[in-house]
């Protein structure tokens, strides 16, 4: 058992116990893991270091110098730790571990530094009377020793409740208490009263409604343990103390016991035609079952983490009914191509389609709340920002920028992303712009004015310019383009020739005659897939 104390340092401790430190850091990075972003549960999170401790110590040397780190940099702090699912843990390599992806990692683990060090010695601050508990526990010394001790505590807990007897038990996540009627009744007896929620207040609200779910179907409920009941007089400990809970910033979690399904149960989001065609499908992972006084309910994503659907089936004297709340995440701070698989389903989606939950290739039914020209639009979207992403994570892949989905992208940039993509395909395209700007450098302004129509509108061919989109804050290069414009017009050539004359940089700017447009083609040596 372990005894936590006050540290002068916060660092991870190789062969030691870091329970703590990995408990904050899943709470700090949102109960993600770091490397792939997909929720985990806190029983199967790892603690990773982002730039590896294992390498040599001239690799380590040199992966510090590549992400312009302090050559002190410690490996073992919370500037280099972040949580990851063991699926990401296996599979990273020590060859990894260079170029901008690892450098975002880095940037925000060192954001969180100082709130994980502080987060970590108040809570060991907040513990010390509970270490003092364990403690004693551990200086027991005989049989006798230990039996006296369960039973002081097996009479404290007795002392909750006249008609529900609780056992204490230990869990890999901590200690559970578990009720057990101690006398036969007419009524299910309810559980005894725990909290206090006589405040009426939107937190207080809030708290109601998980107690409620959890009965009528399970989940869970964290609650804040300030709204445990105190005891009533001085010589009754309360369940504060029994379970250790002594700071202000301690929960208390209600959950229901899950039940899991057979290894071979598949479940699938499909995305089904009107005649009942499927056309793709997702496939989804299931938590395990829970229930309650109501019916039942299971949550079910895919692998990204961007799609869930709670299905909740009530029990046959609530109607037998089984009703589907399928949910997207935003898709901002994500990187594309983490997203691709999920919304590969929607690539040939059309509005008189429509989405199931499948089981075993059992259609359960379609979400709710949603009408068959709502489910259009939504489709569509879907479709679009498929396009869009997949857009981005080819030009990403070509450029070697690897950067998330950025918080919004313009209407004009979506447009520009898409006929980039188109670009790196080996397509020509024609912009949707009629203004063709060129950045001419000073020295060759007057060979520049030499080859054009004497202020004529005429044919435009260049070869060699170099072609760069814009997503957010991003600027992708795509390399050099052909350009061709059948009939344009030099709108600045008076600008140019002053640039000429004082030799300043300057910007061409051409207009497209109505009815003509700017096509554009990327150079043969740079239109390969990534």
């Amino acid at each position: 058992m372990t005894i936590y104390s006050i540290v002068d340092d916060v660092r991870y401790r190789p062969g030691g116990d870091n329970g703590l430190l990995r408990h904050v850091l899943f709470e700090e990075w949102q109960s993600r893991c770091y490397w792939c972003e997909t929720p985990m549960l806190f029983a199967t999170v790892e603690i990773d270091h982002i730039l590896p401790h294992t390498v040599t110590a001239a690799h380590l040397t040199d992966l510090i110098s590549q992400h312009d780190l302090p050559a002190d940099f410690d490996v073992h702090a919370p500037a280099n730790l972040a949580p990851i699912c063991g699926r990401c843990n296996r599979e990273k390599s020590n060859n990894r571990f260079a170029g901008t992806l690892v450098s975002g990692k880095l940037a925000r683990a060192a954001k969180k530094q100082d709130r994980v060090i502080h987060r970590v010695l108040a809570f060991a601050a907040a513990n010390q009377r509970s270490a003092q508990a364990v403690a004693a526990d551990q200086a027991l010394r005989s049989p006798a020793e230990v039996l006296a001790r369960v039973r002081m505590l097996t009479e404290r807990v007795q002392a909750f409740s006249e008609t529900w007897r609780q056992d204490i038990a230990t869990t890999t996540d901590g200690v559970a208490l578990l009720y057990t009627p101690k006398i036969a009744a007419q009524a299910a007896p309810g559980l005894p009263p725990l909290f206090d929620l006589s405040a009426g207040d939107a937190a207080t609200a809030a708290v109601e409604r998980g107690l409620r779910e959890v009965r009528d179907y399970g989940q869970a409920v964290v609650i804040d343990a300030r709204y445990l009941i105190p005891p009533t007089d001085n010589d009754t400990p309360s369940i504060a103390e029994v379970l250790g809970l002594t700071g202000p910033d301690d929960h208390v979690l209600i959950a229901a016991v899950g039940t899991q399904l057979d290894p071979a149960t598949t479940f699938q989001l499909t995305l089904v035609t009107a005649d009942g065609t499927v056309r793709d499908r997702l496939p989804l992972h299931a938590n395990p079952i829970t229930s309650g006084q109501r019916g039942a309910r299971m949550v079910l994503c895919d692998d990204s983490g961007l799609f869930t659907a709670r299905l909740q089936a009530e029990h046959p004297d609530s109607g037998g009914s089984i009703t589907i709340d399928l949910t997207s995440e935003r898709m901002a701070g994500r990187y594309p191509y983490r997203l691709l698989a999920a919304l590969r389903l929607f690539r040939d989606a059309e509005p008189t389609d429509r989405l199931e939950v499948r089981l075993n290739d059992c259609s359960l039914g379609t979400p709710v709340d949603n009408d068959a020209e709502q489910m259009g639009q939504i489709l569509l979207a879907l479709r679009y920002d498929g396009e869009l992403i997949a857009a981005l994570d080819r030009i990403q892949a070509h450029t070697g920028q690897r950067f998330p989905v950025p918080e919004e992208i313009t209407a004009a940039e979506r447009a520009d992303l898409l006929l980039a993509a188109r670009l790196l395909d080996g397509q020509a395209i024609t912009l949707t712009d009629d203004v063709l700007t060129i950045t001419v450098k000073p020295e060759a302004i007057d060979a520049f004015l030499q080859g054009q129509h004497k202020d004529q509108p005429g044919e435009l061919r260049m070869l060699g310019a170099g072609y760069s989109v814009t997503c957010g804050t991003h600027r992708m290069k795509l390399g050099p383009v052909a350009i061709r414009a059948p009939h344009v017009a030099l709108i600045n050539i008076g600008e140019m020739r002053v640039a000429a004359r004082t030799k300043a940089p300057v910007k061409a700017h051409y207009q497209c005659l109505p009815g003509s447009r700017i096509v554009v083609q990327l150079s043969p040596l740079h239109a390969v897939r990534a």
